[in-house]
């Protein structure tokens, strides 16, 4: 019964418990914690809904936002006026931020910032960020204002609950909320909050992916005075129910200690199509992105996620072309046709890239828990992310495990890989795996058990991955399993092996652009490094940035004239460009699977304005000419 518990602590969205002695039982299943905390007491029934009539205002937010769960709770079950003591409709959430041990609620941000360190304050930080335009379109980004809602987990921010709000709430109001803490920040970057908090609140900033870019530049400055350590094993294997495997694994070479000066590859892959098929295919996506993957410059003083990320999906897409090419050429149709899941880990500077298709997944496993990073393409996960049900019903349904994309189906221009990035400032293990192992969730099941002990130094990471092999072929044993393992070390660099820390950006007050600048910050106090983010002086570098930004005019209105009589297209761009892990926009056909972009993507250093076409050129040419005559009078 205690594991039980501890895996179902529900929250109520609804007031009224407060009163509510702990004990008392509601509709013969869900027994009172205290408050509005409940455990379901019969975790292995379906629990109640309200049938099809599952569209109610509160409740499809989060369906719609499943692709957010590591952040959001999702609903859980329904519980029906006639049953509820408030004698009103009570609707439950699961994977709330509540401590499965204790049953109370996880920390509040606010009560636990002062004693957090620099980096992961930022992280918190970018994390609402990259939160912002999701919620938004659901009209629940003030949930993001209230405190008594931001939880957190070790290094993630939790909501406990998401409200709406009739008016759209802004980013003046978050850099409001935001100025609140930093005279208790890290003194290393309380004047960099106060210029972002300033630009909040004047407009200065007015898309939530400038807010995470500029929270970028600050973290990968912070993450210098890290040194991280990332230890990789992987096995794979037939299984005993198989004769052959169509699983895949790759490890970059260096397995033991890589630093941030190496590749710290891991890929996992599950063929289907059969023998000579699948096997085929998994082996082909392994073989083809790793060539990809050793082509992309990894020195740290590269560190461009935008890039990266593209980077990322070109490998994807030219190993799906190739499967699907050989399918071709051997005239394979329907079925028959041969593909793979992949579900790949490169440790980066001081962040994680994880790149998905398919139902092979991805986890992530702190002291505070275990998570499950990636979101399965499948038919039960598209119905949730639509809106049409909750994914406890979905699952019930005869097709749910189908898959709706994976590499080799079909071509590229098809496939949307979902790419998410974290921050990394902890201990920490991430777990790849095909659904031999993850089906009937035996890595939630086990992660505490087995997993767990590795970060207490009570165990070694190849009995780990052996435990788990033999979990999977004991305690599910119907297919083929492949399983890699990434255990991050992650320890505060010496005062003696941090070198000088050079900052390449700066934030203007000004605008919202992002300068592009060079400074060598060194110094310690009695413990670490001291990293500061400086303002530009625009009075020795306005001679530099005019004449940039001249030449960036004279090609922008040459470029747009251009675009305007060669008959571009004359779509505007967005106010809010997505920014999200991973924000999905609903197809315009349903048995086609949503397209998704890089969590928390930002643009590239040293960006003035992002020239991803002649039309945002030609859109940004009175900004830039504002932006010169705002700094002309200023010198005169």
């Amino acid at each position: 019964m205690q594991n039980d518990m501890r895996k179902y602590y529900l929250w109520a969205l609804v007031t009224g418990f407060e009163d509510m002695p702990a004990g008392t039982l509601i509709a013969d299943r869900y027994l009172s914690q205290g408050g509005r905390i409940f455990v379901d007491t019969q975790p292995e029934q379906l629990p109640q809904t309200p049938g099809n009539d599952i569209t109610a205002e509160e409740i499809s937010c989060y369906l719609k936002l499943f692709s957010e769960r590591l952040h959001i709770p999702q609903v859980y079950g329904w519980i029906p006026a006639a049953k509820s003591p408030l004698k009103k409709d009570i609707w439950l959430l699961e994977g709330c931020p509540i401590e499965p041990k204790s049953g109370e609620l996880r920390p509040l941000l606010s009560q636990v910032w002062e004693e957090t360190s620099a980096m992961r304050q930022l992280s918190w930080l970018w994390q609402i960020a990259t939160l912002w335009y999701p919620l938004s379109c659901q009209g629940v980004a003030s949930s993001l204002l209230d405190f008594d809602l931001l939880r957190v987990e070790g290094p993630l921010v939790r909501l406990l609950e998401l409200r709406y709000q009739a008016k759209a709430a802004g980013l003046s109001q978050l850099g409001s909320v935001w100025q609140s803490l930093i005279p208790t920040a890290d003194r290393r970057i309380q004047k960099f909050l106060e210029q972002l908090t300033q630009q909040l609140i004047a407009g200065e900033i007015r898309k939530s992916m400038r807010l995470a870019s500029q929270l970028d530049q600050a973290l990968v400055i912070c993450g210098r005075s890290l040194e991280r350590q990332v230890d990789i094993v992987t096995v794979t294997d037939a299984g005993p129910t198989r004769s052959h495997n169509e699983d895949a694994c790759y490890r970059s070479a260096y397995n033991d200690g890589i630093d941030e000066n190496s590749m710290a590859l891991a890929i996992v892959c599950d063929g289907i199509g059969g023998q000579e098929g699948g096997e085929v295919a998994s082996g082909l996506a392994i073989e083809i992105v790793r060539e990809q993957m050793e082509k992309i410059p990894l020195h740290p003083a590269n560190w461009d996620p935008l890039s990266l990320t593209n980077r990322l999906k070109r490998a994807i897409s030219i190993a799906n072309d190739a499967i699907s090419d050989r399918n071709d050429t051997e005239e394979r149709q329907g079925r028959q046709r041969m593909g793979t899941t992949i579900v790949m880990a490169l440790a980066h500077v001081h962040e994680i890239y994880l790149t998905h298709i398919g139902d092979s997944r991805a986890y992530w496993i702190t002291p505070e828990g275990c998570y499950q990073v990636t979101l399965d393409d499948d038919v039960a996960s598209r119905e949730v992310r639509l809106g049409y049900t909750i994914y406890r019903e979905a699952l019930q349904q005869v097709s749910s495990g189908a898959l709706i994309q994976a590499l080799g189906i079909t071509h590229s221009l098809n496939l949307h890989p979902t790419i998410q990035r974290f921050p990394v400032d902890s201990d920490c293990i991430f777990v790849l795996c095909s659904d031999g192992l993850s089906d009937r969730d035996r890595v939630e099941q086990y992660w505490e058990s087995e997993i767990l002990p590795v970060l207490q130094g009570q165990t070694t990471l190849p009995s780990v991955r052996d435990r788990l092999l033999k979990i999977a072929n004991t305690q599910n044993g119907h297919d083929n399993v492949t399983i890699a393992l990434l255990h991050f070390q992650v320890s505060p660099k010496t005062i003696q092996d941090l070198p000088e820390i050079s900052v390449p950006t700066a934030i203007s007050l000004n605008d919202d652009t992002i300068a592009d600048s060079s400074s060598d910050l060194s110094g310690s106090d009695d413990s670490a490094m001291q990293t500061e983010l400086i303002v530009v002086d625009k009075n020795k570098s306005r001679s530099i940035w005019l004449l940039s930004l001249g030449i960036l005019i004279l090609l922008g209105i040459g470029g747009a004239l251009a675009w305007t009589f060669l008959g571009g297209d004359q779509t505007t761009e967005p106010d809010e460009p997505p920014t999200s892990t991973p924000l999905t926009t609903r197809p315009a056909d349903p048995s086609l699977p949503t397209p998704t972009v890089p969590y928390g993507a930002g643009v590239p250093l040293g960006s003035v304005i992002q020239l991803s076409s002649a039309r945002t050129i030609q859109n940004n040419i009175p900004q830039v000419l504002l932006y010169c005559t705002k700094t002309l009078w200023k010198g005169n």
